[in-house]
C-alpha cells in the first residue's frame, strides 16, 4: 500500500517552477515582489537535492530581476545591503543623509567576509556576488538623483503648506511616501503617510490612505500595526467611500496578520470571508493565487468537516480552487475520506510551493502536521480498534513513526477519552462508552465511601474524646508523664488524684488515639464496602 502511494505521488510530482509566472501575479516595481525575488533566490540557492542546474537559473533569475528592479527605481541602499557593501537596516530606515553612511554609500565594494545579508534573511550570506557581478557606479549616481528628486519634492510640499492647501499638501506627502517607498525606505514613507491623514477630506482618499499604511506595514511585517490600522479603518472610514471591495481587502490584509501570528483558525475564516470579486486589487501585498492557497490550507488544518464544506468546498470561496487546482484535488479526496491521497497530495506535490511562499513557508511544518492529525482523528472515529500497521500503510508512515503520532494523540486527547495503544498486538483501541460509564460510576462509589468512612471515624473520636473530657479522663504522653504541661493549658493530674480515673489498658498506657480503637474497620463498614482504598 505505501509503495502505491509512493508511486502515485511521484505520478503527480510538480512541475518545474516557473520564475516568471510566480512573479507576475505581483504589481511589478513593488516593494512585495522584490522581496519575494530575494526570498527565492536565497531558498533555491540554499535548497539540496533535485536538479541542481535547474535551482541555480531559478537563483541566478531570480537575483537578475531583483537587481533590475532596484535600479529602475533607484534603490540603492537594499542594492548595497544585498551585496554587504553597508550593513543591513532591520526597517529600512531612511538614509536620505549623506552622513549617515558616508562612505560605503558612495564608494562602497561588495563584502567578501561571507558575513551579514538582508534583514529577510539573516543567515544567509551574501551570495548575489556568486551570480551578478557587482556595479560601483550604481549607488553614487543613483544617490544623487534621489537627493535631486527629494529636493524637489521637499518644495512643493514647502510651498503647499505655506499657502495652507489641503489637498496639495496631502499629495505633495503621498508623493513623497512614494519616492521613499521606491527606495526601500518603509519607514519613512510610513511616517509620510500617517502626516497626510490629517488631510484627507472623504471617504475615497481616507480609504487610500488606510490601505497603503495597512500595506506598508506589511511589507515592514509590523502585524500589530497593520492590525491596528485595519481596526480603524473599519470604523473610522467615511461612509461616501467608492470602492465596495474596501472591507474585503482589509480582510485579506488581516489575514495575513492573523497566519504571522500564528492565529490559524482566524486567518482561515478571514481568508475564505474574502469576495470572489477580489482578484488582484491587493497584489501590491496578496494575489488571488495566495489568498485561494492560505484560505484551502489554513480551512483544511483548523476547520472542522461540516465548517469546510460550507466555507471552503461548497461555499463562495470554491470559485477561487480554480486557481489552485493541486489543493482542489486535495480537498476532494479529504471531503471522500480518502485521507492518504490527501496526505499525499500536500506532502509531493503542493509542499514545494508553500515552502516558496514568503508569508507560508516557516508555517508550513505545523499546518501539515495539523491536517495529518486531523486525518487520522477522522480516520479512526468510526472505529473501536485498528491496527497501527494498517493505519502506517494508509497514511504513509512507518509503524515507528505511526505508533509516535498516536501516541502523541493520545496526549493530548484528540482521539477521546479511553483511547489506548496495545503492544502487545501493536493496535489502537478506544473503550466503548458503556464501559466508561461503568468505571466512573465505580469510581464514584469508592470516593462516596472513602468519604463516608472517614466522616463515621471523625464522629466517633469526637464523641469519644467528648465523653473522656465530661468524665475527666486525659491520656498522657510520655513527654507528660515527665512533668510536661498537658496541652490546653490543662493542670496536670496524678495517680494519687481521688478524681481521676485512669484506665489500666496498655493500650492506652502507649498513647493510642481513640480513633484508633474505635470499631469502623468492622465488617459491618458503611455502604458495605469491605476496602475503600481498593480503588
Amino acid at each position: 500500500m505505501v509503495d502505491s502511494i509512493n508511486n502515485n505521488a511521484a505520478s503527480r510530482a510538480p512541475p518545474p517552477f516557473d520564475l516568471k509566472a510566480y512573479i507576475s501575479r505581483y504589481e511589478t516595481q513593488s516593494e512585495t515582489a522584490l522581496q519575494r525575488l530575494l526570498f527565492l533566490a536565497h531558498h533555491f540557492h540554499n535548497e539540496e537535492g533535485g536538479d541542481g542546474n535547474n535551482t541555480s537559473t531559478i537563483t541566478s533569475n531570480a537575483f537578475e530581476m531583483a537587481v533590475a528592479q532596484m535600479k529602475s527605481t533607484g534603490n540603492y541602499r537594499r542594492y548595497l545591503e544585498e551585496y554587504g557593501a553597508i550593513e543591513a537596516s532591520p526597517d529600512n530606515a531612511s538614509t536620505t543623509n549623506a552622513a549617515d553612511h558616508p562612505s560605503p554609500e558612495l564608494t562602497g565594494s561588495p563584502s567578501r567576509s561571507g558575513g551579514g545579508g538582508d534583514h529577510h534573511h539573516p543567515h544567509a550570506k551574501h551570495i548575489i556576488q556568486h551570480y551578478i557581478e557587482y556595479d560601483p557606479n550604481f549607488a553614487p549616481i543613483s544617490k544623487i538623483e534621489a537627493q535631486n528628486q527629494l529636493e524637489t519634492l521637499e518644495g512643493r510640499l514647502s510651498t503647499a503648506q505655506s499657502h495652507i492647501m489641503k489637498e496639495s499638501i496631502r499629495t505633495a506627502l503621498l508623493a513623497l511616501a512614494e519616492f521613499h517607498k521606491k527606495r526601500g525606505e518603509l519607514r519613512e514613507a510610513l511616517r509620510r503617510v500617517f502626516r497626510s491623514r490629517e488631510y484627507c477630506a472623504n471617504g475615497r482618499q481616507h480609504t487610500q490612505v488606510c490601505l497603503l499604511l495597512v500595506e506598508l506595514s506589511a511589507d515592514l511585517r509590523e502585524w500589530s500595526s497593520a492590525r491596528d490600522s485595519i481596526t480603524r479603518a473599519e470604523h473610522t472610514v467615511m461612509g461616501d467611500m467608492d470602492d465596495p471591495l474596501f472591507h474585503h481587502k482589509l480582510r485579506a490584509m488581516q489575514g495575513l496578520a492573523y497566519l504571522a501570528e500564528g492565529r490559524y483558525y482566524d486567518a482561515a475564516k478571514s481568508f475564505t470571508s474574502v469576495s470572489p470579486d477580489l482578484t488582484n486589487q491587493v497584489n501590491s501585498v496578496i494575489s488571488a493565487e495566495d489568498i485561494a492557497m492560505y484560505g484551502s490550507l489554513l480551512g483544511l488544518a483548523t476547520l472542522d468537516r461540516e465548517m469546510l464544506h460550507s466555507l471552503v468546498i461548497d461555499g463562495t470561496f470554491k470559485v477561487r480552487l480554480e486557481l489552485v487546482p493541486d489543493m482542489r484535488e486535495a480537498l476532494r479526496h479529504y471531503s471522500r475520506a480518502e485521507y492518504g491521497q490527501c496526505l499525499s497530495i500536500l506532502q509531493h506535490t503542493l509542499k514545494r510551493d508553500l515552502l516558496v511562499d514568503i508569508h507560508l513557508h516557516s508555517h508550513v511544518p505545523i499546518l501539515l502536521d495539523m491536517v495529518r492529525d486531523k486525518c487520522i482523528e477522522q480516520y479512526f472515529q468510526p472505529y473501536s480498534s485498528a491496527s497501527l500497521e494498517k493505519m502506517g500503510s494508509v497514511f504513509g508512515c512507518t509503524l515507528e513513526e505511526m505508533e509516535m503520532i498516536v501516541v502523541k494523540l493520545i496526549g493530548n486527547g484528540s482521539l477521546g477519552e479511553g483511547a489506548r495503544v496495545n503492544v502487545a498486538d501493536l493496535t489502537l483501541r478506544v473503550e466503548s462508552g458503556d464501559t466508561l460509564e461503568k468505571k466512573t460510576r465505580r469510581r464514584a462509589r469508592v470516593a462516596a465511601a472513602k468519604m463516608g468512612a472517614h466522616f463515621t471515624r471523625s464522629a466517633e473520636g469526637m464523641i469519644m474524646r467528648a465523653a473522656c473530657i465530661e468524665s475527666g479522663v486525659t491520656i498522657q504522653g510520655e513527654k507528660q508523664r515527665r512533668g510536661g504541661r498537658p496541652r490546653g493549658g490543662r493542670p496536670q493530674m496524678h495517680d494519687d488524684d481521688p478524681e481521676m480515673v485512669v484506665d489500666d489498658d496498655p493500650e492506652m498506657e502507649k498513647g493510642v488515639d481513640p480513633i484508633e480503637m474505635d470499631g469502623s474497620d468492622s465488617d459491618g463498614d458503611v455502604m458495605e464496602i469491605e476496602n475503600p482504598n481498593e480503588f
